[in-house]
C-alpha cells in the first residue's frame, strides 16, 4: 500500500516524492543536524516503495548534500561545516609547535536596534521587528584579525543575549539552544577602507585596506536567519577554492 506521502497521480517519480518527504522531516525538525535517519527497509515498509526506490532517493539527497552515508552505521542528516571559512579568506594559520591555532573569539558587545531597510531586506523580516546586533572579534595568539558585525532577529534568538558566547562557534548555539540550524550560506567579497574604529581593533592605520566578507545563512525552507559582516585585514587576506 502506497503511503499518502507519495501521490500514485503524481507524474513525479516516487523516489524525488519520497526525497521531497525526507526533506520536509528535516524541515520540521523530525530529523536534526546529525541524526540518523530509519534504514532503507524501514523507509520501503513505510511508504510502501522497494528497497531500490529508496536507494534512489537517499542517493539524489547525498548527492544534494542534505545526507551523509557512514560506512557500516547508517545515513545520517548532514551537518554543514563552515569551521574552514576563514581558512579560505584570510591567512591566521600560524602554527603553535606542530598544531595549527584554531581563531578564538570574543563578544564585544550585543545590543537590540531597529534594523533599517538593509537589515530588513537580507533578514527578510518586517522593519518593525527588533533585531540583535552582536559585535565580535576574531582572534590568533591573542591578536584581533578579523571584527564581525553580526544580525539575527530578537524573536528567533530570544535569550541569545544571556548566553556565554565568547570562544563558542554561534551555528551550533542556533541549532541546539533555538532548534534552528544553518543549512547553508552565500558569501560576498569586497575592498574596502578601514574606518577610524576598525583600524584602532585590528591595530591598522585609519583607511588601510581591508576585505569584507559578506554572509546571509540560511535555515531550512531557504529561510535567512543570519546577515554576518567580516571585516579582515588586507594584508591577511587571501583566496582559496578548490574547484573539481
Amino acid at each position: 500500500m502506497i503511503s499518502s506521502n507519495l501521490d500514485l497521480k503524481n507524474d513525479k517519480p516516487f523516489y524525488l516524492q519520497l526525497a521531497e518527504a525526507i526533506k520536509g522531516r528535516i524541515t520540521d525538525n523530525t530529523w536534526r543536524l546529525g541524526m540518523m535517519i530509519p534504514s532503507e527497509n524501514e523507509l520501503a515498509k513505510e511508504y510502501g516503495i522497494s528497497v531500490g526506490t529508496v536507494k534512489k532517493a537517499l542517493g539524489v539527497l547525498v548527492q544534494e548534500g542534505v545526507l551523509l552515508r557512514r560506512q557500516g552505521k547508517g545515513t545520517f542528516v548532514a551537518s554543514p561545516d563552515f569551521s574552514k571559512s576563514f581558512s579560505r579568506f584570510f591567512r591566521y594559520d600560524w602554527k603553535s609547535g606542530n598544531t595549527v591555532e584554531t581563531p578564538g573569539s570574543k563578544v564585544l558587545s550585543i545590543k537590540v536596534i531597529r534594523p533599517d531597510d538593509i537589515i530588513s531586506d537580507k533578514l527578510q523580516i518586517d522593519p518593525n521587528q527588533q533585531v540583535f546586533r552582536m559585535k565580535r572579534i576574531r582572534t590568533t595568539q591573542n591578536k584581533p584579525f578579523v571584527i564581525e558585525d553580526i544580525y539575527i532577529s530578537c524573536e528567533r534568538f530570544r535569550g541569545i543575549e544571556t548566553l556565554t558566547l565568547d570562544q563558542r562557534l554561534l551555528y551550533p548555539v542556533y541549532n541546539e539552544k533555538f532548534s534552528t540550524p544553518i543549512i547553508w550560506a552565500e558569501e560576498y567579497l569586497q575592498p574596502e577602507s578601514a574606518s577610524s574604529e576598525a583600524a584602532e581593533i585590528l591595530g591598522i592605520r585609519p583607511n588601510n585596506p581591508v576585505m569584507c566578507v559578506e554572509r546571509i545563512a540560511y535555515t531550512h525552507g531557504d529561510l535567512p536567519v543570519e546577515w554576518r559582516r567580516s571585516i579582515g585585514r588586507g594584508d591577511l587576506f587571501r583566496y582559496h577554492i578548490i574547484i573539481r
